[in-house]
Parts: C-alpha cells; structure tokens; sequence
C-alpha cells in the first residue's frame, strides 16, 4: 500500500532538517572539537522524548574522548619536576563540571533504545588535590615574589599582590595572605611628587603655583600610584618627580579697535497734507482735507569699540625616575587666556537702526584686566591639559 503523498513530503522534510544537525556533531567529533560537541549534543538533546541515535552517539563519544584526553594531559603534567598544579586544577575542574552537567541525562537512551555508556572519572578528590597544591604553589611563588618586593623591586612586590589574590580562588584566607597582601600593596605602591619650576624670565603672579596644582588627585591616585603637590612630605621616600617647567610668559598690550558707520532708513513720521496742482490742500468729494503718511530718511552713527588682551603660558611636564635620576618621559604644554569685549553705542535717530546694530548696542567698555590676572586665567586653561598628562604617566610607571 503507498503511503500518502502529504506523509511522504512531512517525512522528507524531517530528514532533511535533521540531517544539518546530525552532520554538524559529526564534523565537530571528527575535528576533535569535543567541548563544542558535547554543548551542541546536549542542548540538542534536553527536553526531547525521542533522542536522535546520531546525537546520543557524538555525545557519547565526545565525552569519553573529552574525558580520556583530560586525564591523559593531567597525568602528564603531574610527571614534571615542577607541576604546574594551577594548570592541572583546571583540567580536573573542567572534567568534573563536564560530567556533573551531563548527569541530569542519565540514563541516556536514544529511540532505538540503545542506551549511552559514559566512562566517568573519579575525579572529586583529584580535584580537592591540586586545589590545595594549586594554594601551596601560589603561596610560595608570592612569597618569592614578595622577598624581591622587599628588596626594593616595586613591580615584583605587585606580582606578589596579584599571586596572592589568586590563591582565593583555591583556598580563601589561606595561611597569613591577609598580612602579606597588605604588604606586598604598601611595598608596590609608587610615591609621585610634583613640582613647579619657573625657567621663564618673568616673576609668577601670586598664587600661580597653587592654582596650577589645584588638580584633582582623584583621578590620578589609585591602588599603586600615590600623587603629593607642592610641598614634598619629609617622611615619605618619593620614587618619581613630575617637573612642570613653566619655559615663557606672555602678555600683549591691550588692543583697543574703533571703527563707525552711519545707519539710514526711511520712516514713517506723522502725517501731510496732499496738494493739488495749484499747490492748494486737495480736497475728496466730501470736501475733506485730504492726508497721506509723511516719510522722512533718519540718520544713526554707530560707534563700535573691542577691547582685546592676550595671555600666553608655554612650557612642558617632565617625568623623572628618582631611582636612578633618568629622565623618562616629557611633553610640551600651552595655553592661552583671552580676552575681548565689544561695546557699541550710536548718536542720532534709534529709528535707523538695523537689526544687527541693534543686538549690538547696550555692552559697556570694561576694564582690562591685570596681566597677574589673565596670567592665571591662562593657568586655568593649562590645569586640564597637565591632569591629563599626569594620568597618562601612570602607564610608566
């Protein structure tokens, strides 16, 4: 008996929709990508009643190979002078996350009713194993580190802050790495001081070089970088000196510019009487006067005024190791304060007037400002420009 044409389409249309699945494990098992076949054959396979033969199979495979592979590597890595036993925690702990994920399948049978065999490893005491020497390991290695942090090297007492931050992972609070993370950040940490120096020909206004580094530590200061401005403290061993050479100061003579032109525009200005040709007032058929709106051209003279006053700040941010006095880093710094003021008036008729004259009209001429002042408008300008290049020292060091 033939089986219907629509139950003929819906099975190959079922084949041809498991097929990419099916041959998709099958490449990844063949490809030795059995990490990726496991996730794809077990997501595949959750939920559904009826398993597919192909996917039971490729997970089945993919986990003993996974697992064979796992013990092999770990079991190789033991036989090692020094085994790295961070590296064969990991192994274990991935296998056994491997099959504690595979559990709630089990038993795995697929449709044909053959069931998955599984060769799980006893791996919980391997895991606890290289856990604990994974501990010891890294607890010796920080403290090695940490011997050379106390030597003066800042960049291995550091290693030693991160090493014994690991040891977390394996054994929180283990042995005294409390204390000794604590010191191993006191022995990492760099001290900053920072100075000006005025290499110019001209005296600093007052109150220059506190405006200057009024900066804001906050961004600069973090674990391992420690930032003093100004005045050094007597107690502390500084490890770099950032040297703002101030190299020029500036100020142009107050510029004042003139310049007026005249406005005109024709207005409407009362009322006149129409005249006839004898020059008589007209009359309209009422023998009303007659009138007509009276235009006249008004006059306004427009007086402009900019004041304008210039203050400029060159010099450079140096960065210095202490430790053996080389200079490591340097970079030129500028700003310019400035100032300008328009003020206008006018003389004669507000009627002529334009629109753009009058936005203009109303500003006062002002008093210029000091040099001292505009001085420390320009150190205004310089502020951000030096809190930059402080925070982006901290890369070297």
């Amino acid at each position: 008996m033939k089986a219907p044409l629509p139950y003929l389409w819906l099975l190959l249309g079922a084949l041809v929709l498991a097929a990419p699945a099916c041959t998709s494990v099958q490449s990844l098992v063949e490809a030795g990508d059995y990490e990726a076949t496991i996730e794809l054959a077990q997501r595949r396979l959750t939920g559904k009643q009826k398993k597919n033969p192909r996917l039971v199979a490729a997970l089945e495979t993919a986990v003993n190979r996974a697992n064979e592979e796992d013990v092999n590597r770990a079991a190789f890595l033991r036989q090692a002078s020094q085994p790295d036993w961070v590296r064969i925690h990991a192994i274990y702990d991935n296998l056994k996350r491997r099959q504690d994920a595979l559990r709630p399948l089990l038993p795995l049978y697929d449709k044909d009713g053959r069931k998955a065999t599984f060769r799980f490893v006893h791996v919980e005491d391997l895991v606890v194993e290289s856990q604990e020497r994974a501990a010891a390991q890294l607890y010796d290695q920080a403290l090695a580190e940490l011997a050379a942090g106390r030597r003066g090297d800042k960049s291995a007492a550091r290693d030693a802050y991160h090493t014994l931050e690991r040891i977390d992972r394996y054994a929180p609070n283990y042995r005294d790495t409390r204390r000794l993370v604590s010191e191993a950040e006191t022995l990492g940490r760099v001290y900053i001081t920072v100075e000006v120096a005025n290499e110019s020909r001209a005296f600093l206004p007052a109150g220059f070089e506190e405006e200057l580094l009024r900066l804001r530590t906050a961004e600069m200061d973090d674990r391992w970088r420690s930032y003093d401005l100004g005045t050094p403290r007597r107690n502390v061993s500084y490890d770099y000196r950032a040297r703002i050479a101030i190299r020029d100061l500036q100020v142009s003579p107050e510029r004042i510019s003139e310049r007026s032109y005249l406005d005109e525009r024709k207005v409407v200005d009362g009322e006149e009487y129409v005249l006839d040709g004898n020059g008589n007032v007209a009359k309209d058929s009422l023998g009303n006067d007659l009138t007509r709106p009276r235009e006249i051209i008004v006059q306004a003279e427009v007086l402009e005024v900019l004041q304008q006053k210039t203050a400029l700040v060159t010099g450079s941010v140096e960065l210095y190791d202490l430790r053996d006095g080389r200079l490591i880093d340097a970079e030129d710094l500028t700003a310019e304060a400035h100032f300008e003021n328009y003020a206008s008036t006018y003389r004669g008729d507000p009627r002529a007037l334009s629109p753009e004259s009058r936005r203009r009209i109303g500003n006062q001429p002002r008093r210029f400002p000091s040099d001292a002042d505009l001085i420390l408008d320009a150190v205004a300008v310089l502020k951000p420009q030096l809190q930059h290049r402080l925070v982006e020292s901290n890369r070297l060091i």
